[in-house]
């Protein structure tokens, strides 16, 4: 209850923009479907979106959730992103993560990274992106205050082709303060998808996620594999 407050709580930061220049777009996807872990495990996937574009503007809010029997994943994520000054080809970015994972005993991760991307592509068939930046996040959030330190480096890339799309998007985090002996938190995240649209609103969507871990003695490798159905829609917002 507590994430899914903060997800209505951080909508609040997709607002802000100034009409007189030009009037944003919103749209709105709803996931619902089957999901399968690494050690075979079968539950329930749901995912909701809600994004905000202008041409210079970027604003994304994300709620994934994986449930389990006996495990459970949840992520709240938004990120904005802003063309740089009057290149464009670079933006700026911030990426806000509030998680909760059983498997890789997170009981409430706070993670933040910013920093600058490259747009090496943007067409009607699809988009690539290069992000690097700086990155902080505090794995236990309810008990210390403790915070760990990254250098971020993301690749992301889109493509089109008639009624099927992929997604893939690679995160790497290597970490950079190691006061605690053997407790390199370094990751790759990996996130790939494939969607089949059966309308203009409505798709079938299949792929899979995982967080690996580079120090082998956490042994917290975990990779989820999810088949949903999606449907989304344009929202008449001018807010």
């Amino acid at each position: 209850m507590k994430l899914i407050f903060i997800f209505f709580l951080i909508s609040a930061l997709l607002n802000g923009h100034n009409p007189n220049k030009e009037l944003p777009n919103w749209k709105h996807y709803n996931r619902m479907g089957y999901v399968r872990s690494g050690d075979y495990s079968k539950g329930f996937a749901t995912y909701l979106r809600l994004k905000r574009t202008t041409s210079y503007t970027f604003r994304d809010l994300r709620f994934y959730g994986y449930f389990f029997n006996d495990n459970q994943e949840i992520r709240v994520r938004q990120k904005t992103s802003r063309r740089f000054m009057n290149f464009d080809w670079i933006y700026s970015f911030n990426t806000l993560v509030y998680e909760r994972n059983t498997y890789l005993n997170i009981d409430l991760r706070y993670h933040y990274n910013q920093g600058l991307g490259w747009l090496i592509r943007n067409s009607n068939s699809g988009n690539s992106t290069l992000e690097i930046g700086l990155a902080f996040d505090n794995s236990d959030y309810l008990q210390n205050n403790q915070k760990t330190s990254y250098l971020k480096n993301g690749l992301t890339y889109d493509q089109n082709i008639s009624i099927f799309s992929i997604k893939t998007e690679v995160n790497y985090f290597h970490q950079f303060n190691k006061k605690i002996k053997d407790n390199d938190q370094s990751r790759v995240q990996i996130l790939g998808e494939c969607e089949w649209k059966l309308k203009h609103w409505l798709s079938i969507v299949g792929g899979m996620k995982h967080d690996a871990y580079l120090n082998k003695t956490f042994n917290l490798d975990q990779a989820l594999y999810f088949l949903s159905l999606e449907w989304n829609k344009p929202l008449q917002w001018n807010i």
